[in-house]
């Protein structure tokens, strides 16, 4: 019986190709869900940053839009 030859730096043998497309649609899923996560977290932030000075600033504007009229009319 004759040894076998082995070749060696060829990398792992395989029977198949790999099908990559399954993998690839999974990791551009991944990535979108993760922009979106980002997304809604700087949205977040952002709005909780500001929104006590626009809850006060828009308090203020009702506050002159409904007591200056009725002071000025009479």
């Amino acid at each position: 019986m004759a040894e076998k030859e082995y070749e060696y730096g060829k990398g792992v043998p395989m029977v198949l190709t790999p099908s990559m497309v399954a993998i690839e649609s999974l990791v551009a899923d991944i990535r979108y869900r993760g922009q979106l996560i980002a997304r809604n977290q700087k949205l977040e932030s952002g709005v909780g940053a500001t929104g006590v000075i626009g809850i006060s600033i828009g308090f203020v504007i009702v506050m002159i839009a409904v007591l200056v009229p009725p002071l000025v009319m009479g």
